[in-house]
């Protein structure tokens, strides 16, 4: 009985969206997420800019108390590195068009697009365009993620992930004292105390309990990030490694011919890396990756023409 209702269910959508009845509300909710994902991208920055100030003028001045100069020092270097890189990247990930309609006649043909599109390209509906090496559509940066963006989309949420556990392993001692002890006067807290290099601390300690609140909120915030990003992070490193999108991974895990279809995307952990990473070309890791650097843009007229076009990035 449960069968029949679930496939009387099933028919019924499966013919409401066949004559339409979807498309309208369909058209609502993706530019609901076009426009929330412009609001999105300021909200990024404001957070970003947030764990930064909360970091570098609080954070650190106050560890002072439990940790010699050279680390803050070295801190605040890497801090400035994580910072760098996860706004050149973000602004990359979400300013770069991913690669889109890179068919020939004798593909699959995308009817939304009116337009044929390769083996590995995707129709993404919010986008409207079809997308080659789609790995799905993000909100954060408010387009897709594929073929020429992907790779600075990952080294954007990656930098994100070190810097957060960054935050979370050098600011314990300035999240417990803020968090507990900050009733007890005889403690020392940020405002509490003469710091010698905390050059804004006037400033901050005129607004009561500005500096506690941000302590906390970017210390638990942080938390957040290293569990939600890092999660993330650890999935894309994952499909990477075996040569996936996410797109993919769902469309070829099922029977046998799928897995195997899945399987000869894989060139092996060494060349997935270097191809999504475009060390090619005399490319090193340091120039491509320990460096922030933008490859040249992937032309559509190109694409046709390469012998792999799994290999753009």
């Amino acid at each position: 009985m449960c069968n029949e209702r679930m496939n009387r269910l099933c028919d019924l959508i499966d013919r409401k969206i066949d004559d339409g009845t979807f498309v309208p509300m369909m058209n609502v909710a993706n530019s609901t997420m076009r426009q929330l994902g412009k609001f999105l991208v300021l909200f990024v920055y404001f957070i970003s800019t947030f764990l930064a100030f909360t970091s570098f003028f609080i954070i650190i001045p106050y560890e002072q108390l439990y940790k010699p100069v050279w680390f803050l020092v070295t801190l605040g270097v890497m801090g400035l590195y994580f910072l760098f890189n996860i706004q050149y990247h973000y602004y990359k990930a979400r300013t770069i068009p991913p690669v889109v309609n890179p068919g020939e006649e004798g593909d699959a043909f995308c009817e939304k697009c009116n337009y044929w599109k390769s083996d590995r390209a995707h129709h993404c509906s919010v986008c409207e365009r079809c997308v080659l090496g789609m790995d799905h559509h993000c909100i954060w940066i408010n387009q897709c993620v594929g073929s020429h963006n992907h790779r600075h989309f990952f080294l954007f949420v990656a930098n994100l992930t070190l810097a957060a556990a960054t935050i979370i392993i050098a600011g314990y001692q300035s999240f417990y004292d803020h968090l507990f002890l900050v009733r007890d006067y005889s403690q020392t807290t940020y405002c509490t105390t003469i710091l010698q290099h905390a050059p804004l601390q006037d400033i901050i300690c005129d607004y009561d309990g500005f500096a506690r609140t941000s302590v906390v909120f970017c210390y638990l915030l942080s938390a957040i990030l290293l569990i939600m990003v890092g999660g993330l992070t650890l999935w894309n490193v994952y499909l990477i490694s075996i040569g996936c999108t996410y797109i993919d991974y769902l469309k070829l895990t099922g029977s046998k011919k799928k897995l195997s279809a899945r399987k000869r995307l894989n060139k092996g952990f060494k060349s997935n890396w270097k191809n999504f990473l475009g060390l090619r070309r005399n490319r090193t890791f340091f120039r491509c990756v320990v460096l922030p650097m933008a490859l040249p843009p992937v032309k559509y007229e190109d694409i046709n023409s390469r012998q792999d076009v799994f290999d753009v990035v």
